[in-house]
């Protein structure tokens, strides 16, 4: 991944070079995003489920649209119909009861969480592969995270998107910013 990195950074266009300053800037405004998003995590929690539910909403309508333009295809019709309905559905409910909502997708979380442990455990211990114990390690995390929410849910629901959210928005903000300055070395 590194190689690719510097390849993309050493061949970076021209434009991209000399506007590095922008990268930097969009790095440092997301990384204060995250850190607010996680000071707020239920306010973000509820924003995100609002947001997704708006957005599930629309794609609802436009599936809808899509469905009377397919003219003589009744078996897309109704497939298209039906799954506008769905998608309209669970956007309603995401927005109408985003903290229900928000409660429902951690539990989801949670139990993803400790699936994807437990396998990743497995994996490590049957496979003779090297570095197995970071696998082990990786698993064990994954496990942890799970329980954790698991144990305190429903409360987690209410905090725990909206702290993964500003978590990543951090993570992506250094990855960002990596790049603009990375890109400043070669203007």
């Amino acid at each position: 991944m590194q190689q690719q990195f510097d390849v993309f950074v050493a061949q970076a266009p021209s434009d991209l070079t000399t506007h590095w300053g922008w990268l930097v800037a969009l790095g440092v405004s997301l990384a204060v995003l995250g850190a607010v998003a996680i000071w707020w995590a239920r306010t973000a929690t509820l924003v995100s489920m609002v947001f997704l539910g708006a957005l599930l909403l629309a794609i609802a309508f436009v599936i809808f649209i899509f469905a009377f333009s397919l003219a003589g295809y009744w078996t897309a019709f109704f497939i298209h119909v039906l799954w506008a309905i769905l998608l309209a559905i669970i956007g309603f409910i995401l927005v109408t009861r985003p903290a229900v909502s928000a409660e429902a997708i951690t539990l989801v979380i949670a139990f993803y969480f400790l699936v994807t442990g437990v396998v990743a455990i497995g994996f490590a211990l049957s496979s003779h592969i090297q570095g197995q114990w970071l696998y082990v390690f990786d698993g064990l995390v994954s496990v942890g995270l799970g329980g954790l929410l698991l144990a305190g849910w429903p409360v987690t629901g209410l905090w725990a998107i909206g702290l993964f959210i500003g978590i990543d928005l951090i993570l992506r903000s250094s990855a960002i910013g990596a790049l603009g300055l990375s890109l400043r070395g070669t203007a």
